[in-house]
């Protein structure tokens, strides 16, 4: 049922042809009517005798396959309505590699498998269309995504906006911290980097540009701060909940997993805008130009309760869905004590219409993402994958993440994050597993890696969406972006080698590892910027770039290096900072650096 209410509203909500129903009528639209029509017939015909159906599994009659066939399809031509050819050309690609294996070559080489069992292997099991994230995504998510659009409509996004420019626009660089905030947090919000970057980007980047930041940086910052919301807790665009049931871990296992890393990635980012800001020579904004926090709170703030009482029900153990109940029951409630959160008839409406776009969002990929796994078991292709991966490594850890780091990347090119979670879990992380990685660093690792494709070029999405608010060109802006979050393709590492990053060990081995790590990625920060306390010559950046190195090498004697070389160099800085006339200087000499980009 919930597949079928899914694809009905991504064809009433994108309409073959045209971009909304608000545009003329064209000749697509008997092909819509159709597949609408198609779709409720599958499921009249499933409901019709549901247990009559599945106790026809493994014996299909020709009816079923026709039926399966026909479901098969609408599923494609959703996905494609949502995010483009690309997953569809993947699911064609094994589904067809699983009907003809005996004909293609070197991995993909395999037994040629009847399309009857392939027909109901995929519609009629619970291994293909109707997988774990469908059965995730409509009992969880669909809650969260609720509770997410409802306490949008409230204003909620524009109260953070404002509560972040109103404590961090005074500081240098203080617009551009401040759009990494509000960013990420609508983006942990929405689970869509690119939609947020078109959404926040069209206030974040101008703001950006007027302040002095070039406009490729400035397209850089916001892509990189809502590819980062992505990974963010509690929600993780949808992922966490299905990493928790691929895991057999409760939800609140996964959310303390990511949180550490989230909270590294953006120091990292927020390090770079911060020197690099202080390296053009930038100016803090003027008070007069600035939101006032406390007013937005005390205008506004009562809606971050909700917020808290989701978050506070994880915590003491209740059930996602309860939270999330409780969430939207909080949203409508308070909601009602300002005029300017109220929920009206109209806001109400404009929620679930979002609500009803994010779903489709993640339930449709998914269900093109159980058709592709569901092949690629079914074909033994999975586990060849796998063990391909170990091969090629010759057994060796860190050959295997570099391979793995790869793959995750290219498959992560131009799909949705539900949908890029689910295929580098089936095809990557069983490698990294069977050489000894703990579970849930291996799945973030994945994870991480996969979402890290949306600001690596050549197919960096959110740099790409960005660049197009800026008037910037893409491939610099997704250069630039990739740069900015130079630490988040080292970070993935680090959770194998310090499992404490990932919340796995002695409360202290969990801080000490959190710790030596945003210190590793803070220097690193100086290092590629080049300023510190103050301008950096060659030297010091050589030494600060090894003490990163030594802070996120695993050994604990390479920890103690790394900070005595970082402490050392913070404090020539700190003792010998330049004087006006020199950090002006250095400023003039990076000036034309920061216009043209590094």
């Amino acid at each position: 049922m919930h597949v079928t209410l899914m694809i009905v509203i991504c064809i009433l909500l994108r309409p073959a042809g045209r971009e909304s129903w608000k545009e003329p009528v064209n000749r697509w639209l008997a092909y819509d009517i159709l597949c609408i029509a198609l779709t409720l017939a599958v499921q009249i015909y499933i409901c019709w005798d549901v247990f009559a159906f599945i106790n026809r599994r493994g014996l299909a009659d020709p009816v079923d396959m026709a039926i399966g066939v026909v479901m098969i399809f609408l599923v494609m031509d959703a996905t494609r309505r949502v995010i483009g050819w690309i997953m569809v050309l993947l699911g064609a690609f094994f589904i067809l590699q699983s009907a003809y294996g005996e004909y293609f070559f070197g991995i993909f080489y395999g037994p040629s498998i009847d399309w009857s069992l392939i027909i109901n292997d995929l519609f009629m099991e619970e291994e293909g269309i109707y997988t774990i994230p469908i059965s995730i995504s409509a009992s969880f998510v669909v809650l969260f995504i609720i509770f997410g659009a409802f306490i949008m409509r409230t204003g909620v996004g524009e109260l953070f906006k404002d509560i972040a420019y109103g404590l961090m626009g005074r500081q240098v660089g203080g617009p551009a911290k401040a759009a990494v905030m509000s960013s990420a947090f609508m983006a942990s919000i929405s689970g869509s980097a690119v939609s947020n970057v078109a959404t926040t980007g069209t206030f974040t980047i101008p703001l950006m540009k007027r302040m002095g930041y070039p406009p490729a940086f400035a397209g850089a910052v916001e892509a990189c701060a809502s590819t980062g919301g992505v990974f963010t807790p509690p929600v993780m665009g949808a992922v966490a909940f299905i990493m928790a049931e691929f895991l057999g871990v409760p939800y609140w296992e996964v959310v303390k997993a990511a949180a550490i890393p989230a909270l590294i990635y953006f120091t990292a980012v927020l390090a770079m805008v911060h020197f690099r800001s202080h390296r053009m020579g930038l100016a803090a904004q003027a008070d007069a130009d600035l939101p006032s926090a406390w007013g937005a709170i005390r205008e506004r703030g009562h809606m971050l309760l909700p917020v808290v009482a989701l978050v506070g029900a994880l915590v003491v153990g209740y059930s996602p869905i309860f939270a999330a109940l409780l969430g939207i029951v909080c949203v409508f409630a308070l909601s009602w004590f300002r005029a300017e959160t109220r929920m009206t008839p109209v806001t109400f409406l404009g929620a679930l219409e979002d609500a009803a776009r994010m779903m489709v969002s993640v339930a449709v990929p998914s269900a093109a993402a159980g058709l592709i796994v569901g092949a690629l078991y079914f074909s033994g292709l999975a586990v060849r994958f796998s063990t391909s991966i170990i091969d090629l490594s010759q057994g060796s850890t860190i050959l295997a993440l570099a391979l793995a780091m790869v793959i995750c990347i290219i498959l992560g090119m131009g799909i949705t994050v539900t949908a890029l979670y689910i295929l580098v879990a089936a095809l990557v992380v069983p490698a990294l597993t069977k050489l000894g990685v703990e579970p849930m660093a291996a799945h973030l690792f994945a994870f991480h890696f996969g979402v890290h494709s949306y600001i690596t070029p050549p197919v960096a999405l959110s740099a790409f969406a960005a660049a197009a608010i800026a008037g910037s060109d893409p491939m610099k802006t997704g250069f630039q972006a990739a740069r900015l979050a130079l630490a988040a393709y080292i970070l993935p590492y680090m959770f194998v080698y310090s499992p404490g990053l990932v919340a796995v060990g002695a409360w202290h081995e969990i801080l000490i590892a959190a710790v030596t790590a945003i210190v590793g990625v803070v220097a690193l920060a100086a290092a590629v910027e080049g300023w510190l306390f103050g301008p950096a010559p060659g030297w010091q950046r050589i030494a600060l770039a090894a003490g990163a190195i030594l802070l996120v090498m695993p050994p604990l004697w390479s920890h103690a290096a790394g900070f005595a070389i970082v402490a050392a160099i913070a404090g020539i800085q700190w003792l010998g900072r330049a004087t006006p006339a020199g950090a002006r200087e250095g400023r003039e000499h990076e000036r034309p650096a920061g216009k043209s980009g590094p």
